[in-house]
C-alpha cells in the first residue's frame, strides 16, 4: 500500500502538466479586428455632408456605395482620414478617399452619387427661335442639378432679354448654350460713334465691321477719318469708343 500510495504521488504532477500544456495548445489564435464597412460609409456620408457648400441647395440626397464584401480591412488605430479624390466633384457621381495611416495603413475609395436640389428656370411654353425671353415666358421648377449636365438659370435677370438660338418646347429647363445676346448691330450697318466724358459728348458716323451685343467690343469705321477703331456696344446701333 505505501508503494500504491508512492507511485501516485509520482504521478499527479505529470498529470496536471499534461492537462495544462493540452488546455494551451487547443486555445484559438487571436485575430487582429477588422474595419467595418458600414463605419466607412458613414465616414464618407459624414464628409461630404459637412461641405458648407452643399448647405445652399434646397435638398441634398448622398447615395454612398457599398464596399465588396471579401475586402478585409485591418481595423484603424488612427482616426480615417477622408479626401475627395483628384478630378471629383460634389454633384453627381463621385468618389471619396478613405485612408487610414496606422501601423498597417490602407486606403481606398468610394464611390457616391450626391443629388442637388434647387430651384431653376423653365420655359412657361414654347419659345420660338429668335425670340426675346421675357419674363412671363419663365417659371421657377425645383429639380435635381445633377441631371442638367450643360447647365441652369437660377437668376432671372441673367435670362431675360436674351435671345434663344433654337425652338424651345413647354417646361424645359433653360440652358446658357440655348441662348444668346440679342444682337444690337449687325456687320456693315451705319452706327453712332459717341465719345463722351463728364463735359462734353460727341457723335459721329461709323459702319460697324463686326456684329456686336450689349457690353461687347466690335470694330467700327470711322467714316470721317477712315480710320477702324474699337468701341463698346451700349444700344442699337450705337458704339461708345474710349
Amino acid at each position: 500500500m505505501k508503494n500504491l500510495t508512492a507511485l501516485l504521488v509520482l504521478l499527479i504532477p505529470t498529470i496536471i502538466t499534461y492537462s495544462s500544456t493540452g488546455s494551451a495548445e487547443q486555445a484559438p489564435v487571436p485575430t487582429p479586428s477588422l474595419q467595418s464597412h458600414d463605419s466607412i460609409r458613414q465616414q464618407v456620408k459624414a464628409f461630404i455632408g459637412s461641405k458648407a457648400s452643399l448647405q445652399k441647395y434646397s435638398r441634398v440626397v448622398i447615395d454612398v456605395g457599398y464596399l465588396d464584401s471579401r475586402l478585409k480591412l485591418n481595423h484603424c488605430s488612427e482616426s480615417v482620414k477622408t479626401f475627395l479624390a483628384p478630378g471629383a466633384k460634389l454633384i453627381g457621381k463621385t468618389t471619396v478617399g478613405v485612408r487610414c495611416d496606422s501601423p498597417k495603413p490602407w486606403t481606398l475609395y468610394v464611390p457616391a452619387t450626391i443629388d442637388l436640389y434647387a430651384d431653376v428656370y423653365q420655359t412657361t411654353g414654347p419659345i420660338e427661335k429668335g425670340q426675346l425671353i421675357s419674363e412671363a415666358d419663365i417659371s421657377l421648377v425645383n429639380t435635381n442639378l445633377a441631371r442638367l449636365n450643360y447647365g441652369y438659370f437660377s437668376d432671372k435677370t441673367q435670362l431675360i432679354g436674351k435671345q434663344a438660338k433654337r425652338r424651345l418646347s413647354q417646361n424645359r429647363v433653360i440652358t446658357p448654350n440655348q441662348v444668346k445676346k440679342p444682337l444690337l448691330i449687325k456687320r456693315g450697318e451705319q452706327v453712332a460713334l459717341v465719345i463722351a466724358s463728364d463735359s462734353f459728348s460727341v457723335k459721329m458716323s461709323g459702319t460697324a465691321m463686326m456684329n456686336g451685343s450689349r457690353g461687347e467690343r466690335i470694330r467700327v469705321k470711322n467714316l470721317s477719318s477712315k480710320r477702324i477703331i474699337e468701341g463698346t456696344v451700349t444700344q442699337t446701333g450705337e458704339v461708345a469708343v474710349d
